[in-house]
């Protein structure tokens, strides 16, 4: 099988024959696609039975908002075949092009008929109703300026009376029968335009693609049109369970999110999702001089000045966004049954089936290069109607352990903390992240881009096990010195901790201390009223105060903090 590529030259100039070449319309479908941030590449395939000779065969109907310049053809055929150029057109129309867009537009259209004609009926029954009660009043009148006079003889009256209730009980029963039908059709008229509101691309005109070539002899050829649209996407969402028995197993799996608004659905494709992203520029603007001017009364000091505005060139298309290779810590799926029994063991019964559990498939990963590739495992479907389609991408190594956290000036509720470091070779791209404790879903938070062996929290809620008292024990303001007096204020504090657990565990406690500004107000931590063991301007955060310690199952502990804050009398002080 010999593969075959378009070539970038008119070949027409080497193959004059090809100006009068057959056509053949390429019966395509989609087989592929490879999904970036914010586009998608497309994959289609088409085979057909290729008399020997100059040909052309023609691809119909590609989405409007294809990018022309990302048009590829390749192919494959047992005789020798030679491409030439590939071409394409704008093909405008009257009608939309999306099939689904039409079906919607055209029962949108019926609906909104139908109402017109139900409004129409219900307006004639409205008419009638209004006739038949003023063909009643007039009876009880025996006069009507507007009808004609009534001749009815008194043993009438009555037969009159009860035809004029039973047409006006029949005309309001129509009245209420077309409002329900009225109230059936609105719904659906809502459904449709939710529908349609989603599948909206307002395209009329489509993209023709032609790829001249020349065969040697007659033989079968399968031809591969690629192409990138926009309106296409995928984001990382990632699951996060936590199983508090044991050490605290943290598993952390990645899906990928595909949602796409491209005008053609995918439908039993090969689908893989790239890091890439060729939308951006392939590097950064030159730089420019940074000129600087001093002005003073209006006037200019110096010469330099800018004559003219600063252009750069970004990078085009084509450009891939660089990740550290991501091989080593993504899991794949796998599955297998044992060896052969064999000698006796052939001869006894089978063991009873064991009930597996189901789980997701892991995507495949290629992480050779600058950039990742996860081929998703199996025929894929995303629909062109921007619906979210979950996949499984797979699995991260993390090395865990479980926290409690407490910050006393903010809340008595003590929170359990999974701190994890990332093992393997691959990093976690940031994305949305769901997180369970013990199977149940507790909410969401966000995970940021993670580097292997970079540590990262996560809080998987309230930790009822821990309880937590904080008291002020002092809060006393004060004037010392006598020349020049400062003013001074002390405040103590005491948090009470109770492990409620049945086993040890690892408590953290946050306190900020005042952090000035100005060098006039000082601080100062009370050693003697304050708990040792902790550490001051933790993780570059002026002020803040962490102690780090285990406690053993129903242990108590007092945590104390004091701190005295001193500044110029005759200021104010702000922040606290």
């Amino acid at each position: 099988m010999k593969r075959l590529f378009f070539a970038a030259t008119a070949l027409a100039l080497l193959m004059p024959s090809l100006a009068m070449a057959d056509e053949f319309k390429a019966e395509s479908k989609i087989v592929s696609a490879t999904v970036y941030t914010g586009r998608a590449k497309v994959t289609r395939v088409a085979e057909i039975d290729l008399p020997a000779g100059a040909h052309t065969v023609v691809f119909t109907g590609l989405p409007a908002i294809l990018l022309p310049d990302s048009l590829r053809a390749e192919g494959s055929a047992r005789a020798d075949v030679k491409f030439g150029a590939v071409a394409h057109k704008q093909i405008m129309s009257s009608q939309l092009t999306s099939a689904r867009e039409n079906e919607l537009n055209a029962e949108l259209e019926k609906l909104q008929d139908q109402v017109t004609l139900l409004n129409s009926e219900k307006n004639a029954l409205t008419a009638q109703r209004t006739f038949i009660q003023a063909l009643g009043t007039q009876a009880n009148l025996r006069s009507d300026e507007e009808i004609a006079e009534l001749n009815l003889k008194p043993d009438q009256w009555s037969a009159a009376g009860q035809t004029i209730r039973n047409d006006l009980a029949e005309t309001l029963k129509g009245e209420v029968m077309l409002d329900i039908r009225l109230r059936e059709a609105n719904r659906d008229i809502t459904r449709v335009r939710g529908e349609l509101d989603a599948q909206r691309t307002d395209q009329r005109s489509t993209w023709s693609v032609t790829v001249p070539l020349e065969s040697t002899e007659a033989t079968k050829l399968k031809i591969e049109l690629s192409y990138q649209v926009p309106n296409a996407t995928w984001t990382p969402i990632y699951d996060a369970r936590l199983e508090t028995e044991g050490q605290g197993d943290l598993k952390l799996q990645q899906f990928g999110s595909v949602q796409q608004t491209t005008g053609e659905d995918w439908e039993d494709i090969a689908l893989a999702l790239s890091t890439a992203q060729p939308q951006r520029g392939t590097g950064l603007p030159d730089l420019q001089p940074n000129w600087v001017d001093a002005y003073e009364r209006g006037q200019v000091v110096g010469t330099n000045r800018v004559d003219s505005a600063t252009t750069f060139d970004g990078g085009g298309p084509g450009s891939q966004m660089q990740f550290k290779s991501m091989s080593s810590n993504i899991v794949q799926a796998s599955s297998g049954f044992g060896g052969i029994m064999g000698g006796a063991a052939m001869e006894a019964a089978p063991p009873p089936p064991v009930e597996r559990k189901a789980e997701f498939a892991a995507a495949l990963a290629n992480n050779s290069g600058f950039v990742s590739e996860y081929k998703i495992p199996g025929p894929s479907r995303v629909m062109s109607d921007g619906t979210e389609t979950k996949l499984m991408v797979g699995g991260f190594d993390l090395d865990s352990k479980l926290e409690v956290h407490i910050k006393p000036q903010l809340s008595t509720e003590a929170y359990l903390v999974a701190k994890s470091k990332l093992k393997g070779e691959s990093p976690i791209l940031p994305g949305q992240v769901n997180l369970f404790r013990d199977g149940a879903f507790i909410g969401q938070s966000r995970l940021p881009l993670l580097r292997p062996g970079e540590e990262q929290q996560l809080y998987f809620g309230v930790d009822d096990q821990v309880a937590v008292k904080r008291k002020t024990l002092k809060d006393e303001r004060k004037e010392a010195g006598i020349i020049s007096r400062d003013n001074i204020l002390d405040r103590h504090f005491v948090t009470e901790i109770q492990n409620l657990h049945t086993k040890k565990v690892d408590i953290v406690v946050k306190e900020t201390v005042p952090a000035p500004r100005n060098e006039k107000v000082r601080v100062e931590i009370s050693k003697e009223n304050t708990t040792t063991g902790y550490t001051e301007d933790t993780a570059n955060i002026k002020g803040m105060t962490v102690w780090q310690f285990p406690m053993e199952a129903k242990e108590k502990k007092e945590l104390k903090l004091g701190w005295t804050l001193t500044w110029p009398s005759g200021t104010t002080l702000s922040g606290l």
